[in-house]
C-alpha cells in the first residue's frame, strides 16, 4: 500500500511532468502578465487624457531625469523640453499646422528627437524617411508623404532635391559639418530659436490620430508609408510587467540604440518606452561594430536594442576589452536566429534576451523573454492553456503557389496550421480606426485585411510573415512571404535553407534566394555565403555532405553558390537580395570578385564559362 509520502511525491512528479510538457506554469505567468499590462495600459490612457501624443508622454516625465545620452553629452527632460518648445514655436510661426505631414530626414542625434517632439507638440505628423535613400526613391517618399516642409540635419541637407520648404537643424551635434548655404535651405541653430513669449500649447490627440509615417523597406517595390497612430505610442510607452515587477533590478532604465530612429524598433522600444518611464535613451549616430560595446560602457546602458543581423556582426567581431565590461542586463529586439542566440549571450554576458515579434504593418504579437537555451531563436511560447484561450492571434494555412490564405472548400473559412507547419500570422481587427494603414493607398491597405476568417463578420489583418509552432508550443519565424520559391515541383523556403547553412562551421553570414534560369522550371536556389577563413575550397568540397547531415533535402540544396567577402544589407539590416539578383554568374565579368560554384550531381564545382553555358541551355542536370 502506497504511503502518503509516496502519493505526494508521485503527484508532484506528475505535476512537474505535465507542466514541462504542456507549459501550464509559463501560460499562467504570461496570462498574469497580460492582465497586469492591460490594467496599467488603461490607467495610462486615463493619465494621457485627450492628449495621447508622444509630446505629452515626454511632458509627463520627470524633468530632472536624464533623457538623452549622445556621444558623451547628456540632457535632462527639462533641458530638452526647452529646446523642443523653442523649435515648436519657430515651426508654428512658419506655418506648420496641426495634422500637417512634415518630412523628417535626419541622422540619429538629439536634433532628431527634438524635431519629432516639436512636431508632435503641434499635432503635425513626422514622416520618418530612411536616411540612406537618394534620388528617385527619396523623391518618391517625399511625394507619398504629401509634405510641404522637410526638416533635415546638415549632413543630409544636400541630398534633398526638392522645391519643398526646407529647414536644416543643427543645435549641437553637427559642428564639424560644412556651413550649408544652398538656395532654399534655412539652417536652424540656437541663435534662430528665440525664447517664445507665449509657449505653444500641446495639441490634443486621440488614439486614432496619425502620429508618424514609417516606411516599408521597399524590398519588393517602392517604399510604402505606414500611417502609425497614437494608439501604438500609448501602448509601447506602457511599462511591461516584466520590468514593473522588479523595478530595483530594471530601473532606472538606460537603453542604448544604434538602430536608426526611422526604424520602428528604435522609435517604439527605444524612444516611446523610455519616455513612458522617465528613462534615458543612449543614442548612437550610426551602428559601428568596433564602437558598439565601447559606447554601451561609456553610456552606462542597462539595455540594448538589436535586430538579428546586428548581433551577427558583433559576434563576428574581434574580441574587445569592452565585451564584458558593460552593465547591460537585457537585450531587446527581433530577428535573432538560433545559431547566434547562445553565442551572443555567452560572449557578451547578457543574462536576458527579449525577442519580440511586432509587424510594423500589422497588429499580431508574440514575445519570448528568453533566459534559457530552450527559447533560442524563437519569438514566443504558448502552452496548451494559452493556445486554448487565444482569440486574437493565429497562424493559418496559405497556398504556397499563390501566397493567398487557404480556405476550406466546404466552409469557406480559413484553417489553422498544425504543429510544425508553416503558415501566415494574422491578428484580429477589433477597431479599424486604430489600424496601421498605408497612407493614400487604400488598395494596398485593403489587401492586408481578411474578412470572414473563422466566422461570418469577423476581420483579421495579414502580417506577411510565415511562422510555425512546434509540438511544445514554441513559435518561430519561418520566412517572409515571397521568400518561398518552387523547384523540382517542391516548395523551398529560403529562410529554412539559410538556417541550415548558418549551422555549418566556418559560416559568418548567408542569404538564400531563388534564381530564374531560362531552361528550367521554377527557380533554382542560390546562396551567397561569407566565411571565417579566406580559403573556400575545403568548405565547398564538403558542403553537400554537411548540408545533408543537417537534414536539408536534396531538392532544397542550393544549385548556385557565391562565396563573397561581404553580404550587403540596408540601414535596417535587411539583406539586399535585389542587389544579389543583379549580379551575374560569370567570374570573368568586370567587377566580380566572388568565387562561384554550381552543384554538379552531389559535388559543388567551380562555375566556369563552359559549365555556365551548359546551365543556360539546359544541358546541366541541376
Amino acid at each position: 500500500m502506497a504511503t502518503p509520502a509516496l502519493v505526494s511525491a508521485a503527484a508532484l512528479a506528475t505535476t512537474a511532468y505535465l507542466n514541462a510538457k504542456l507549459g501550464i506554469k509559463n501560460d499562467l505567468r504570461q496570462l498574469s502578465y497580460d492582465r497586469e499590462w492591460l490594467i496599467r495600459f488603461q490607467q495610462w490612457l486615463g493619465t494621457l487624457g485627450d492628449r495621447c501624443t508622444l509630446h505629452h508622454i515626454f511632458e509627463l516625465a520627470d524633468s530632472q531625469a536624464e533623457v538623452v545620452w549622445f556621444e558623451g553629452r547628456t540632457w535632462t527632460y527639462g533641458e530638452l523640453k526647452n529646446k523642443v518648445d523653442r523649435f515648436a514655436a519657430f515651426l508654428s510661426e512658419n506655418g506648420v499646422a496641426n495634422k500637417e505631414f512634415v518630412a523628417v530626414f535626419t541622422t540619429n542625434s538629439p536634433e532628431t528627437i527634438i524635431t519629432i517632439l516639436a512636431l508632435s507638440k503641434l499635432g503635425a505628423v513626422a514622416a520618418l524617411i530612411n536616411t540612406n535613400l537618394r534620388d528617385e526613391t527619396l523623391k518618391h517618399c517625399l511625394d507619398v508623404s504629401t509634405a510641404k516642409t522637410v526638416i533635415s540635419t546638415l549632413d543630409l541637407a544636400g541630398f534633398i532635391q526638392s522645391d519643398l520648404k526646407h529647414y536644416s537643424i543643427n543645435l549641437s551635434s553637427f559642428q564639424d559639418a560644412p556651413l550649408y548655404t544652398a538656395s532654399g535651405v534655412s539652417v536652424i541653430n540656437l541663435n534662430n530659436l528665440s525664447i517664445p513669449e507665449v509657449v505653444v500649447p500641446c495639441a490634443k490627440g486621440t488614439l486614432e490620430d496619425v502620429a508618424f509615417l514609417i516606411y516599408t523597406s521597399g524590398t519588393t517595390g517602392k517604399p510604402k508609408a505606414c500611417a502609425v497612430r497614437n494608439f501604438l505610442l500609448a501602448a509601447t510607452s506602457t511599462t511591461l510587467p516584466h520590468d514593473a515587477r522588479d523595478p530595483m533590478k530594471y530601473f532606472p532604465l538606460r537603453t542604448y540604440s544604434a538602430l536608426p530612429l526611422f526604424h520602428a524598433t528604435a522609435l517604439f522600444t527605444g524612444i516611446s518606452y523610455s519616455f513612458g518611464s522617465s528613462s534615458t535613451v543612449c543614442l548612437a549616430r550610426k551602428f559601428s561594430t568596433s564602437r558598439f560595446w565601447e559606447d554601451v560602457v561609456a553610456s552606462r546602458a542597462t539595455r540594448i536594442l538589436y535586430v538579428g543581423e546586428l548581433c551577427r556582426y558583433l559576434v563576428s567581431a574581434s574580441p574587445s576589452v569592452y565585451d564584458r565590461a558593460h552593465s547591460c542586463i537585457v537585450a531587446s529586439g527581433n530577428g535573432l536566429r538560433g545559431e547566434i542566440w547562445e553565442k551572443f549571450r555567452e560572449r557578451f554576458g547578457i543574462p536576458e534576451i527579449r525577442e519580440f515579434y511586432r509587424s510594423t504593418e500589422g497588429i499580431a504579437k508574440f514575445d519570448n523573454f528568453g533566459t534559457s537555451a530552450a527559447g533560442a531563436g524563437k519569438i514566443g511560447f504558448a502552452g496548451i492553456l494559452r493556445r486554448y484561450l487565444e482569440n486574437d492571434t493565429f497562424i493559418v494555412k496559405v497556398d504556397p503557389l499563390t501566397e493567398e490564405v487557404y480556405r476550406d472548400p466546404k466552409t469557406g473559412f480559413c484553417v489553422r496550421v498544425g504543429s510544425g507547419e508553416a503558415g501566415e500570422a494574422i491578428g484580429r481587427v477589433k477597431n479599424k480606426n486604430l489600424l496601421i494603414e498605408y497612407l493614400n493607398n487604400s488598395a494596398a491597405s485593403d489587401k492586408k485585411l481578411l474578412p470572414d476568417v473563422f466566422a461570418k463578420g469577423d476581420c483579421f489583418q495579414r502580417m506577411g510573415d510565415l511562422l510555425l509552432s512546434d509540438s511544445y508550443g514554441w513559435i518561430q519565424f519561418h520566412d517572409r512571404m515571397g521568400d518561398t520559391f518552387r523547384w523540382k515541383g517542391e516548395n523551398v523556403s529560403a529562410g529554412e535553407v539559410r538556417d541550415h547553412i548558418a549551422k555549418l562551421s566556418g559560416v559568418l553570414d548567408a542569404v538564400v534566394y531563388g534564381v530564374k534560369l531560362p531552361s528550367y522550371d521554377g527557380q533554382a536556389g542560390a546562396a551567397a555565403i561569407t566565411l571565417e577563413s579566406p580559403s573556400d575550397e575545403k568548405f565547398m568540397s564538403n558542403l553537400y555532405i554537411a548540408l545533408k547531415k543537417t537534414g536539408l533535402p536534396s531538392y532544397a540544396m542550393p544549385r548556385l553558390v557565391r562565396i563573397t567577402k561581404e553580404i550587403k544589407s540596408n540601414a535596417t539590416f535587411k539583406k539586399a537580395k535585389q542587389e544579389l539578383l543583379k549580379l551575374g554568374w560569370v567570374e570573368t565579368e568586370e567587377g566580380n570578385t566572388d568565387k562561384l560554384y554550381w552543384l554538379n550531381g552531389k559535388t559543388y564545382q567551380r562555375l566556369d564559362g563552359v559549365s555556365w553555358e551548359s546551365i543556360k541551355v539546359g544541358r546541366a542536370k541541376l
